[in-house]
């Protein structure tokens, strides 16, 4: 059940590859182009092919689709991107209804079929909660996400359970896209994936991409497939530093709208304790030239009116943000900086100076005071690029956090012309994909994190160049129930590696079900003090110290011991293995309205014959058990609060 691939794995993945993508005949992206389908017409375009990719080209309009595969030797993967150019000399005839994925996947028909998805974001306690479709004969899933952005309702990832086997597949596109699933009376599934909506033609030497799609087959139980894919993403589509995996970061996130000297406070405060801290985090509120507000937090001030004006503001930070990239120097931790670039207010700099670069130019089209900066604009991208990449020098910043608190949807829908639909969204993901890659280049070691209202914007391609920190704008609410966290860690595990959880209160109960390779500490997001006023330092020291001891195991594998529910009188538990390592962890939660003390539970992914020391990281009790027994006989847990939480460190011997 480890995240390991099997042999018969590799072999199968290999054979799909070979059917795919060995000359086109099946090939797995579909198209309509002058009204007729592409599996009538790629035959009968010109085709060029090499061992990383095919060219298919219409020898009458000069219309190339080219296909960049991957087969990975290590994972049962099969990975492809495609690309569409006009080579020719005059605008193409119509392209519509371009699917990234078309594809046949035959199953027993006396097999039950069933697809699992989990839901996206939309800043509820059921963030990331996992659904279930059934796939009977003649059966039919379908979901898409929600007004342009990738995670916004629903992941951008599924598990197709096809009898004993399943393929697990992950869309790369950080705008709008669509997936059904329909299985017709004989038992074939038929896949598709891609675009919400395309009905475009190119210009003479124009191109686009398309979403990235894996495809990655597995065996046995389904939480193997999970694991695979956990694995492969860290491996393949992960950020680096370095050259090494990027670390998640603890990180204190600080309110923007505050004076130089108080910020000043919180980077001293944190340097002179015994225990560290690996980032610093200024989150929205400290540019522009809104009046000071003393007390100012993410619900009383005007920070959403100020975005498109990217200068910090002299009432905050007179001398700018050096001063305060130099303290996070001093003190050895990294920085990190709030920015919502794409969002643009009315009267700010962008809409002022350079109205052009918006999308809508009449005074309706304004959403709420707000429009979306063109990406797909490159003089303004690169004006934007520009802009933020001195800050990042000037400051010192190496982590760089992009909100985005606006659906892009309408924005995209509205400036396409009819024979151009789905051109603007292209273009804009296409363009912030350069920005996100420019600064990488320019500032080697810089790090990103993907917010989007929390958690809306979670796919390949932005995995692949950032970590989510922020997972779900649920927990900006004071007083939030650490449910929905545990929901979270839980729904948003079995599919994407890294991320973070939040604590914004002294207690275990509440740290520990943000736990992860991670995690974001609030006690001073909406005060102007700094840290011991609202965390105990005794506290803070105790459960660092615990994270310390866990937080590698936490990009191993990943277990839930139950099923998910967001109920209160239910228990949550999991386990993070590493079996390479042979440790791990397990922590588990009994809710607040829960009338049980104690549960049973089995460990996933030992060695049946080997020997594990059991840590309780509260007691410091140590028992000893075999892989056997803890995996078939299992052991007993104990919580004796409502809600409480154990966390239990283990070694193989």
């Amino acid at each position: 059940m480890s995240g390991k691939p099997v042999q018969n794995e590799l072999v199968n993945a290999a054979t799909l590859f070979n059917e795919l993508f060995s000359d086109g005949a099946k090939l797995p992206i579909s198209f309509i182009y002058e009204g007729k389908q592409s599996s009538d017409l790629l035959p009968q375009w010109k085709m060029d092919s090499s061992s990383s990719q095919l060219k298919f080209t219409d020898p009458e309009t000069g219309l190339q689709l080219r296909v960049e595969a991957t087969l990975y030797e290590d994972y049962p993967v099969v990975e492809w991107v495609a690309y569409f150019k006009n080579t020719g000399n005059r605008d193409t005839p119509i392209i519509s209804n371009i699917q990234a994925l078309d594809w046949k996947c035959p199953t027993v028909k006396e097999e039950a079929c069933s697809v699992n998805y989990s839901k996206g974001s939309l800043c509820r306690m059921d963030d990331f909660q996992p659904q279930l479709g059934e796939l009977p004969l003649g059966g039919n899933v379908s979901f898409e996400t929600l007004l342009g952005r990738s995670s916004n309702g629903v992941l951008p990832y599924f598990n197709l359970h096809t009898g004993k086997n399943g393929v697990i597949g992950a869309i790369g596109w950080t705008g709008g896209w669509k997936a059904a699933f329909a299985r017709d009376i004989e038992g074939v599934i038929s896949l598709t994936a891609g675009l919400v909506k395309t009905n475009l033609i190119l210009h003479p030497g124009e191109d686009i991409r398309t979403p990235r799609i894996v495809l990655l087959l597995w065996e046995g139980e389904p939480i193997h497939g999970h694991n695979m894919l956990r694995s492969f993403t860290l491996a393949y589509h992960s950020p680096m530093r370095n050259g090494k995996l990027a670390k998640v970061p603890v990180c204190d996130a600080v309110w923007g709208e505050n004076t130089t000297e108080k910020q000043l406070a919180k980077i001293e405060w944190w340097k002179s304790k015994d225990f560290k801290l690996d980032c610093f985090w200024i989150d929205a509120g400290w540019y522009g030239n809104g009046k000071f507000l003393p007390d100012s937090t993410v619900f009383n001030s005007e920070w959403p009116i100020h975005v498109g004006n990217w200068w910090p503001n002299k009432a905050c930070y007179p001398n700018g943000l050096k001063p305060i990239g130099d303290a996070v120097k001093a003190a050895d931790m990294d920085f990190l900086l709030w920015f919502e670039p794409e969002r643009c207010f009315k009267g700010t700099y962008f809409s002022t100076e350079h109205p052009e670069w918006l999308y809508g130019d009449k005074e309706e089209e304004w959403a709420g005071g707000s429009r979306l900066l063109n990406l797909g604009n490159p003089e303004a991208r690169q004006y934007v690029t520009d802009l933020i990449s001195n800050i990042i020098t000037e400051a010192g910043l190496t982590w760089y956090r992009q909100d985005f608190n606006i659906d892009p949807g309408k924005f995209w829908e509205d400036a396409d012309a009819p024979d151009r639909v789905g051109m603007s969204e292209i273009r804009h993901i296409e363009g912030l994909y350069k920005m996100w890659d420019d600064l990488r280049d320019r500032h080697p070691g810089l790090m990103i994190d993907n917010c989007s209202s929390g958690g809306r914007r979670i796919d390949l391609e932005m995995n692949s160049r950032s970590i989510p920190l922020w997972r779900s704008d649920y927990q900006c609410f004071p007083e939030y129930d650490p449910i929905g966290m545990q929901g979270q860690t839980h729904g948003l595990g079995m599919w994407v590696p890294l991320s973070s959880g939040d604590c914004d209160r002294p207690d275990d109960y509440c740290f520990r079900s943000a736990l992860g390779q991670g995690i974001v500490l609030t006690p001073t997001i909406s005060s102007p003090d700094p840290v011991p006023n609202t965390f105990p330092v005794e506290w803070i020291a105790r459960m660092l110290d615990q994270f310390e001891t866990v937080r590698d195991c936490c990009t191993g594998d990943f277990y839930p011991l139950l099923s998910f529910t967001l109920e209160k009188d239910a228990w949550a538990a999991w386990q993070f293995d590493r079996p390479d390592e042979g440790d791990g962890v397990i922590a588990a939660f009994r809710r607040q309205e829960s009338p049980f003390p104690k549960m049973e539970t089995k460990l996933k992914g030992l060695l049946p014959e080997s020997v594990y020391e059991l840590k309780d990281l509260d007691t410091g009790i140590v028992t000893t058990y075999t892989g056997s027994n803890l995996s078939t006989s299992g052991f007993e847990l104990t919580i004796s609060k409502q809600p409480g939480s154990v966390l239990i460190s283990y070694k193989r011997k």
